[in-house]
């Protein structure tokens, strides 16, 4: 554990610059110089989609010199470190309470895998601050501060992951939302976001890094389409979301056989259904 401050080599270059920046207890390794950071947060119970999205997210950028960076908490937060281990992507950590005080039982052992991957652990607080509720806002503007741009997978309308959002839009920063169904109130902060035009949509799994601007950074690898065998629109791409609807207007097929269809796809795991969507692998 190391303090680092904002004029230090190790510190975060993006927070450096941000209004929201403070010094910092560092444990595990540096940042690196030239890295997107890429902030990715949401509600604690995310739905199934959410979860799939979130995972697929990530993947698309494992070619990238992405850092995925999220609080720690469980949920989607938890969801984005864990496939940014799986990936190979340097994810960050932090927390609202000191690097020395005791984490919850899920947490310490994501965060030891997080360190053990070549990860890191950052937190505002000193040595022996405990969790606190009221240092969530300063853990979030954190997040923000240090990321180029900032995704909101799922959140309620004041679920936390909105203060991630408001502190982004303040400093003029991307932001991203995975849009939801307008029945669940985990998906209406994300909806808000959208309707307000303060948040862009996030379209397309596939495209992700072109979404994020990455592709004039970084080379883009070929992208692994599913093959198309005529029962399916060549769109219907690894990574995307369609609407049930959607792919039966894209198809010639009767709607029974497209169920069926769909039904042998996900026993052979090459997509998964849930409610109206389906997710191709």
């Amino acid at each position: 554990m190391e303090k680092i401050d904002v004029g230090s080599s190790r510190y975060p270059k993006v927070l450096a610059k941000s209004k929201y920046a403070l010094p910092l207890w560092l444990k595990g390794q540096a940042f690196e110089g030239n890295e997107f950071c890429l902030a990715m947060v949401g509600t604690r119970s995310p739905s199934g989609l959410a979860a799939s999205s979130v995972k697929s997210l990530v993947k698309t950028l494992k070619n990238y010199n992405v850092r995925i960076v999220s609080g720690l908490a469980q949920g989607v937060d938890s969801l984005c470190h864990t496939a940014a281990i799986e990936n190979n992507l340097p994810t960050t950590a932090v927390i609202a309470q000191g690097l020395d005080m005791p984490l919850q039982g899920s947490q310490q052992i994501l965060a030891e895998k997080i360190l053990e991957c070549g990860g890191n652990i950052i937190t505002p607080f000193s040595p022996g601050s405990k969790a606190f509720q009221g240092y969530f806002v300063k853990r979030n503007s954190i997040i923000s501060g240090m990321s180029n741009a900032t995704i909101i997978a799922e959140s309620r309308i004041k679920g936390g992951a909105m203060h991630t959002a408001n502190f982004c839009l303040k400093e003029n920063k991307p932001l991203f939302a995975l849009p939801g169904s307008p029945m669940s109130p985990t998906s209406e902060g994300c909806n808000w976001l959208i309707y307000q035009k303060q948040a862009q949509i996030i379209w397309s799994i596939n495209n992700f890094p072109e979404i994020l601007g990455l592709n004039s950074l970084f080379p883009l690898s070929e992208p692994q389409a599913t093959k198309s065998d005529g029962k399916f629109p060549t769109w219907a791409t690894k990574g995307t979301i369609l609407e049930i609807g959607d792919i039966c207007e894209q198809s010639s097929k009767p709607v029974n056989e497209i169920l069926a269809m769909l039904t042998e796809m996900e026993i052979d795991g090459k997509c998964k259904v849930n409610g109206q969507s389906v997710i191709f692998f």
